[in-house]
């Protein structure tokens, strides 16, 4: 059962099962965030020098990168959840 943990961000106690539930999207959220991912990585591709702000190129792109990897991580997260919990089932019913 999850149990919330006093700090100074929120974060909860989880079962091993609890985070791997947690993690797995649905079809649904997976092809919003694939769709969301389409969109930032187009932006990137698009963005263009801007020399007389070479500071703000640099922000804008790092910022992208920062979302590509993100929503990567969850879409990667979500797929490795849902093997290891296929095994953890399938090793049970052994």
């Amino acid at each position: 059962m999850s149990v919330l943990l006093p700090n100074d961000f929120s974060s909860w106690s989880l079962t091993e099962a609890e985070v791997l539930e947690g993690s797995i999207l649905t079809i649904t959220q997976k092809q919003v965030i694939q769709n969301q991912l389409s969109l930032v990585a187009a932006e990137k591709i698009n963005l263009q020098f801007d020399p007389e702000s070479p500071e703000g190129f640099i922000q804008k792109e790092a910022s992208l990168q920062g979302q590509l990897s993100i929503l990567r991580f969850l879409l990667e997260a979500s797929d490795d959840a849902q093997l290891q919990l296929n095994q953890l089932v399938n090793h049970s019913e052994l």
